[in-house]
């Protein structure tokens, strides 16, 4: 499934840039968003080793347990999902599960592995075979999708090569994927993870050890893992889903400037940085940005 690469002509001029949108909010599976992206190669797996019931977690406005959920509905497969938060939501990607007609246990996030491994084992019980998804699709299966996302990116660019990539960066596997496949074909070009919950040092660190666990994967060079890791935690706003002026001020500057959404959960925090880095000069004038819409239009229905 081949996502649009969107040229943004107002956003462009309006920082004397060149600024284009990939655009995987788009993507035609599950809701759209990287978890579909990231969820089209995990299905492909389970079904490879012969799995019949999907087991993950995330909380109650999380884009990949919406993806799970509705992945496995299009296939048949019972899902459990195991959701760190209260059921206190009546819309959004919560609501979406529920249609679904995924299992839902809700727990604290400290109970999150304990129920997931109770999930799998009562899915096996019941004489199913369930298959394990690491919350947010941290797998290398995902980390694979986004390696070759930039394949499909390098097919549409026209010779068009970014400065800089700019993206909502949750667990890590994105900005693996999309670290290796630039280092790969544009070596110059500079993946930047943005931060939506995690922060600098914990989230990093986790990157830097997705990106040598793709690297061995794929049998390449280590330089590739070596490159500097740029993930910026400034725009967290204190924790996953907070929500602060500057964030909803972004939100409606570029759907007003360019007509591109963006939500409070993730893309939202990507685009506040986008436009704070073109504001105090950290992107310079005449560059090249990618914006890789990762998705979640879904977290302003909430």
């Amino acid at each position: 499934m081949i996502t649009p690469l969107q040229n943004f002509s107002r956003i462009s001029s309006a920082y004397n840039i060149s600024f284009k949108v990939k655009r995987d909010d788009l993507y035609s599976f599950t809701g759209g968003g990287n978890k579909a992206r990231k969820m089209k190669s995990v299905l492909y797996d389970a079904k490879e080793k012969g799995a019949d019931a999907l087991v993950s977690a995330g909380a109650p406005n999380s884009n990949h347990a919406r993806v799970v959920a509705i992945a496995g509905a299009e296939v048949g497969w019972p899902v459990h999902l195991i959701i760190h938060g209260t059921e206190d939501y009546s819309n959004g990607n919560l609501k979406l599960m529920r249609l679904a007609g995924a299992r839902l246990s809700f727990v604290e996030k400290h109970d999150v592995s304990e129920a997931m491994d109770n999930a799998m084992n009562n899915l096996t019980k019941e004489g199913h075979t369930p298959y394990y998804i690491m919350g947010g699709g941290h797998t290398i299966h995902g980390m694979l999708a986004y390696y070759e996302a930039v394949n499909e990116f390098l097919n549409q660019s026209a010779g068009w090569v970014p400065d800089y990539v700019i993206h909502a960066s949750g667990t890590g596997g994105t900005q693996a994927g999309l670290h290796v496949g630039f280092a790969v074909h544009f070596p110059k070009t500079q993946v930047i993870g943005i931060s939506v919950a995690r922060d600098k040092a914990r989230g990093k660190k986790i990157i830097e050890e997705s990106v040598l666990e793709l690297c061995n994967h794929l049998d390449i060079s280590n330089r590739d893992s070596s490159k500097k890791i740029n993930f910026f935690d400034n725009w967290t706003g204190g924790g996953y889903e907070k929500i602060f002026p500057r964030l909803t001020d972004s939100i409606k500057k570029a759907a007003r400037l360019g007509g591109l959404i963006t939500d409070p959960t993730y893309t939202g925090k990507a685009i506040t940085a986008f436009f704070d880095m073109c504001e105090n000069g950290k992107i310079n004038k005449e560059s090249r940005v990618l914006f890789w819409h990762t998705g979640g239009m879904i977290n302003l229905l909430k």
